[in-house]
């Protein structure tokens, strides 16, 4: 028997072909992944960069500091 014990049609030829019939997705529900906080932390900072590149300004990375370093550089001319 090649399919999954919770298949309702156990007709697949392989237990992979009844899995990705059945499109099965993994979640992590680990303690020691990113909290909600950071990901709204996360989720800012990369807004922030978008509207410093839509302003014409080219951060060196994906950050606060670096965000903030663009504006600054481009105020000072």
């Amino acid at each position: 028997m090649p399919c999954r014990t919770g298949c309702p049609t156990q007709d697949h030829a392989s237990w992979g072909e009844c899995a990705r019939a059945a499109d099965i997705h993994t979640q992590w529900l680990g303690g020691t992944g990113v909290s909600f906080g950071d990901q709204k932390r996360f989720a800012k900072t990369n807004e922030d960069f978008r509207r410093a590149v839509k302003d014409g300004l080219q951060p060196a990375a994906v950050s606060d500091r670096a965000i903030r370093a663009a504006y600054e550089s481009a105020e000072r001319g």
